[in-house]
């Protein structure tokens, strides 16, 4: 991963408010020797219609604009992609729940000024940081050796002699390795949950649960222990919940020190 590099997508309909989002970023990659590429939105259709999934390190997302809303977009950049830093830019904070419940990084009043924004690029630096040094997964599949972050792998099953191993693109990755090893590692990280003998799923990639299945993103679904369901969905809920409550907390401290 090139850490010097930060793609930027900014999506808003008012020019001036590009334009000034634009000046404080290039001044923010000068400052701290980044190369740094923006690309510029009128809408949230356009935006859209050019989207592939994880192509952005960071979203900046007017909520308020004609046709589709920041809220629409995210919505459908969610469907595909869990993990773009997405930073949603309004004049009010009526919708900082939604904000969350669609994973926002952050919620910046308009208009922005240098501070705040450079108070935000130094958390995307320092995120991209952390997911570089993020604890990985190294294994061997059809004669290769694979180097990937938990955060990436969305579920491990076991099936038969051997091991499938899905990422967050939709690959499916066959080991030799043994699920109890695979356990093991997983041991620290409060994101794997299991939900049978032999399954244990990534609790970002989870979407619902409905009737003894786990539902995940990708239209991925699960069956769930009988016995343990209740309990199972709960600590989805407590692990969504504390999630929701980090982010909040941040926000708060942020507007705090402003």
């Amino acid at each position: 991963m090139d850490m010097s590099h930060l793609n930027i997508a900014i999506v808003d309909d008012i020019q001036a408010e590009l334009d000034n989002l634009n000046n404080v970023l290039n001044d923010y990659a000068a400052i701290n020797q980044l190369e740094l590429t923006i690309h510029f939105f009128h809408s949230a259709e356009e935006f859209l219609a050019s989207y592939q999934p994880f192509g952005f390190t960071a979203i900046f997302m007017d909520i308020f604009m004609e046709g589709l809303t920041g809220m629409d977009a995210v919505e459908q950049i969610r469907a595909v992609d869990s993990d773009t830093l997405i930073i949603f830019l309004t004049t009010s904070e009526e919708h900082m729940p939604d904000a969350f419940r669609y994973h926002a990084y952050d919620y910046i009043r308009k208009p922005a000024d240098k501070e705040r924004l450079f108070a935000v690029m130094d958390d995307i630096l320092k995120c991209r940081t952390a997911v570089s040094n993020s604890p990985k997964l190294i294994f061997t599949s059809g004669r290769r050796d694979y180097s990937i972050p938990y955060s990436d792998i969305v579920f491990v099953r076991a099936e038969a002699n051997y091991l499938g191993i899905m990422d967050k693109t939709g690959n499916i990755y066959k080991t030799r390795m043994t699920f109890s090893s695979i356990k093991e590692k997983f041991g620290g990280d409060n994101r794997f949950l299991q939900l049978l003998r032999g399954i244990l799923v990534n609790m970002e990639y989870i979407e619902n649960f409905d009737k003894g299945t786990c539902h995940l993103s990708g239209d991925i679904s699960f069956p769930v222990n009988v016995r343990n369901a209740k309990k199972i969905e709960q600590i989805w809920r407590n692990y969504v919940f504390s999630r929701i409550r980090k982010k909040q907390r941040g926000f708060i401290n942020q507007n705090n020190l402003m």
